[in-house]
C-alpha cells in the first residue's frame, strides 16, 4: 500500500478514535465524594435526598482531601437531588467501631447520632445531576462543608 492512502487511513483511524471519545464524554457521569477530617471515626448511617447508594458508610479520619481518603459512589445516569439532604451519622469517639459492624447489625449500635441538613438550592446542585460531583466534607463537631463541582 502507498504512503498517501496509508496516511488516509491513519487519519481516518485518529478521527473515528476522537469522535468515539466524545460520545463517551457525553454519557452522565455523577460522584459523591465524602471525606472525615475530624479526628474520630465516624459511620454515615442515612442520607435522603440521594439515592441509599450515595451514602458511604464508615468513613475513617483523613488530614486532607485526597482522594486515596475519600469514599466515593459514582453513578453513570443522571440523578435526581430532592431540595433538601439530610446526612445522619454516628460518632463513638476516639475508639471508634474495632471490627467493623457487630454480627446482624446494619447500623452500629454504639455511638452518638447527629444530623446535618443542606439545601439543595443554597449548594448550586440541579434537582437532575447529569455531570458533576458533590463533596461531603466532615469537619468535626457537627460541621459539614458541601461543595458541588460541574463537569
Amino acid at each position: 500500500m502507498n504512503k498517501p492512502i496509508k496516511n488516509i487511513i491513519l487519519g481516518l483511524a485518529v478521527i473515528l478514535f476522537f469522535a468515539d471519545c466524545q460520545k463517551v464524554s457525553a454519557l452522565p457521569n455523577v460522584g459523591f465524594e465524602w471525606f472525615n477530617l475530624s479526628t474520630n471515626q465516624i459511620w454515615i448511617t442515612d442520607v435522603t435526598g440521594l439515592p441509599p447508594e450515595a451514602s458511604p458508610g464508615r468513613l475513617m479520619p483523613s488530614h486532607a482531601e485526597d482522594q486515596l481518603e475519600s469514599s466515593e459512589s459514582v453513578f453513570s445516569e443522571t440523578v435526581k437531588v430532592k431540595n433538601q439532604i439530610k446526612v445522619q451519622w454516628k460518632d463513638n469517639g476516639k475508639q471508634g467501631w474495632p471490627g467493623g459492624l457487630k454480627n446482624g447489625e446494619l447500623i452500629p449500635s454504639l455511638g452518638t447520632t447527629h444530623e446535618a441538613e443542606f439545601n439543595r438550592d443554597e449548594l448550586g446542585i440541579p434537582a437532575k445531576l447529569k455531570n458533576g460531583k458533590v463533596r461531603f466534607t466532615y469537619l468535626g463537631n457537627d460541621k459539614w462543608r458541601v461543595k458541588f463541582f460541574p463537569q
